[in-house]
């Protein structure tokens, strides 16, 4: 449970929608306590991603963030993204953030993926599923260089646990509409809701008839998981959760984020009580 904090006013925020709806009317600087829990990794860059457009709104203040005792938000924000302008990998025990090099076929990333592939494996996910995971968050951050059309870098955060695992890619890019809109096949629609819609289909992209963008692989990557996905691009957010025995969808509308945002957490173990 995050708590938002403005003095001497206290807003309780449930979840990382509630977050930015707070965070689209606030005012700077503003300090989050975390009730001694900590910001989730997806929050953390879900913060850099807000904090990120916050400040090339010309009429905009900047947005100053405080979240202290956070180990995720101290990593993210040591990244310096997205205004690091070369590849950079941080650590900070069971969590990892890198900024994301200018092409994917950089040999340096091609190690970073390997390594993660050794860190699942080696933290109790069998060679096959680990396999399909590193293969879904590769497949995000190739999206960055096929599809965002960003001149910053993109960003990949993971956390892995004992038999657990959350990872996140962000860009700050033109986002799906516009990305779907060069394909004039797509270009009828007229909002990232329409857009997000159809972005979730297999093939769908804006390279012809062919060469998605990957969403529907990471959603069946972790269709037999006891875990969650997100998409997240200009005021739509698509949420698929898979922590009970039935699985749940939900499109939510939400204030403007540039980019692309998709996350996914997933545990080899059903959640117990009411999680």
């Amino acid at each position: 449970m995050l708590t938002c904090v403005r003095m001497p006013d206290a807003v309780e925020i449930r979840d990382i929608e509630h977050l930015h709806w707070r965070l689209a009317d606030a005012e700077s600087p503003l300090t989050f306590s975390t009730n001694g829990h900590g910001l989730s990794l997806v929050a953390a860059v879900e913060l850099a991603c807000i904090a990120a457009h916050r400040e090339t709104e010309k009429d905009d203040p900047r947005l100053t963030l405080r979240v202290p005792n956070c180990a995720a938000w101290s990593l993210v924000k040591a990244a310096r993204w997205p205004e690091r302008s070369h590849r950079a990998r941080l650590r900070d025990a069971d969590l990892a953030v890198v900024v994301l090099p200018r092409c994917g076929n950089d040999p340096w990333w091609s190690q970073c993926i390997r390594d993660l592939l050794t860190e699942l494996k080696g933290n109790g996910f069998p060679p096959k599923l680990a396999g399909a995971l590193t293969g879904a968050v590769a497949e995000m951050a190739d999206n960055v260089w096929l599809h965002s059309n960003a001149h910053s870098p993109g960003l990949v955060a993971y956390q892995i646990r004992r038999r657990r695992f959350a990872f996140s890619v962000a860009d700050v890019g033109v986002g799906v509409l516009a990305s779907l809109r060069e394909n004039p096949r797509y270009r009828q629609l007229s909002s990232s809701m329409e857009a997000l819609r159809a972005a979730i289909e297999p093939g769908v992209s804006r390279f012809g008839d062919s060469g998605g963008m990957g969403f529907p692989s990471l959603l069946h990557a972790l269709a037999d998981l006891w875990g969650t996905a997100r998409i997240r691009s200009g005021e739509a957010g698509l949420l698929l959760d898979r922590r009970r025995d039935r699985r749940r969808k939900q499109l939510v509308y939400l204030p403007n984020l540039p980019g692309v945002h998709v996350s996914a957490r997933c545990s080899l173990e059903a959640p117990g009580g009411n999680q």
